[in-house]
C-alpha cells in the first residue's frame, strides 16, 4: 500500500511540475501588467489553442472591467485571420480574460495582438510566438 502511494505521490508532482511548460510571457503597458498564457504551451502548428491574459492595475489589482480582445497572424505573410479579433471574456471577474484562437496553420513567427480599453485607458500589445513545425 505504501509504494502505491509514493507512485501516485510521484504521478502527481510530475504532473504538476509539466503542467506549464512554458512560462508565460508578460509586458507592462501605460501601468497595466499582462500575463499571457496559452493551451498547449507551446503553441503548436494544425491546432487551436486556448488563449488568456491576465491584466492587473498600477496597484497589483485584478482589471475585471475590461473589453478585450486580440488577432492572430504572422507578419510577413498575409492571411484570412490577420484581421480576426477574438473577443475575450473575465466569467471569474478575476482579471483573467480568455478566448480562443484560430488554427495555427504553419510553423514560424506568430504574433498574438491584445487589444484592451479599460476605462478611458485603450492599449495594443503584441506578443511574439515561434512555432516548430511538427516532425
Amino acid at each position: 500500500m505504501r509504494i502505491a502511494s509514493y507512485f501516485v505521490l510521484g504521478g502527481c508532482v510530475l504532473l504538476i511540475a509539466c503542467s506549464d511548460l512554458q512560462p508565460a510571457k508578460t509586458a507592462s503597458i501605460g501601468g497595466y501588467a499582462l500575463q499571457v498564457k496559452s493551451d498547449p504551451a507551446p503553441l503548436m502548428v494544425g491546432k487551436s489553442a486556448g488563449v488568456s491574459i491576465s491584466i492587473h492595475d498600477g496597484k497589483n489589482q485584478p482589471a475585471t472591467d475590461c473589453k478585450v480582445r486580440f488577432r492572430q497572424y504572422m507578419p510577413g505573410h498575409e492571411m484570412s485571420l490577420d484581421n480576426v479579433f477574438v473577443l475575450m471574456v473575465d466569467e471569474a471577474k478575476v482579471g483573467k480574460y480568455e478566448g480562443r484562437s484560430g488554427e495555427f496553420s504553419m510553423g514560424g513567427d506568430w504574433v498574438l495582438e491584445f487589444d484592451f480599453i479599460c476605462g478611458t485607458d485603450h492599449y495594443t500589445q503584441p506578443f511574439d510566438f515561434h512555432l516548430e513545425w511538427p516532425e
